[in-house]
């Protein structure tokens, strides 16, 4: 592996982790600082801002740019409740991501959302039926982990000490989803030992691929 592209990967996990270590700061302190406010909403915001300028919708361009004024404004509200805004993003990431992926579940299971990616990143002629019932459990694998998810990220913010659902939301979410696709790839080239496999990486990046063309035909 080159030297650029291994600093660069050693670049983004520091920045990575010292986003997640601001983010799990901010979520268990009663006074953060600024910075890690402006970082634990960034996501949010950027998203926003994302889907707002795709749409191309004047009131929703609006809308955006209330929410942010409205975000300037209550800054201090916002920052004595950050617990609140992690805890949103999470629970609320995780949701969606599992309606996204249940709802394409059917006996067909070439709809699947792994199938789809799938035949997004191979020729659709050249995948068999052990194939797409391979990509419709894997449907169903990531379907239940983002239900469990958001269910124990529920449970642990209401119930638990607030330092144990930070640890489990801003540190330990990101371990287990990296190492849930190393473990599939690793059962899907035991169970599919005879095809081509897109890696870790190429699967990652295929899924956002797949999404941004999705989005894209969508109607503005």
């Amino acid at each position: 592996m080159p030297v650029k592209q291994v600093l660069r990967l050693a670049l983004i996990g520091l920045l990575g982790a010292a986003y997640l270590w601001l983010g799990h700061l901010a979520s268990i302190s009663a006074d953060p600082p600024l910075l890690s406010i402006l970082i634990g909403l960034a996501p949010l915001s950027v998203s926003a801002v994302l889907l707002a300028v795709h749409s191309r919708s004047a009131w929703l361009i609006a809308l955006c740019a209330a929410g942010l004024l409205g975000m300037l404004v209550y800054i201090d509200f916002l920052r004595a409740n950050m617990a609140w805004v992690y805890f949103i993003q999470h629970a609320g990431m995780h949701t969606m991501l599992g309606l996204m992926f249940g709802r394409t579940l059917s006996r067909d299971r070439t709809v699947a959302l792994c199938s789809q990616i799938s035949c997004f990143v191979y020729s659709k002629e050249t995948l068999d039926a052990k194939f797409f019932d391979y990509a419709w459990a894997v449907t169903v694998m990531w379907t239940i982990y983002f239900a469990f998810t958001t269910a124990l990220s529920t449970l642990l913010f209401f119930f638990g000490p607030l330092s144990v659902w930070s640890v489990y939301a801003n540190l330990l979410t990101p371990v287990i989803i990296g190492l849930l696709f190393v473990v599939e790839y690793a059962i899907r080239i035991r169970v599919l030992p005879n095809r081509q496999h897109a890696g870790i990486a190429g699967s990652i990046r295929a899924y956002r691929e797949f999404s941004q063309q999705r989005q894209a035909k969508l109607p503005h």
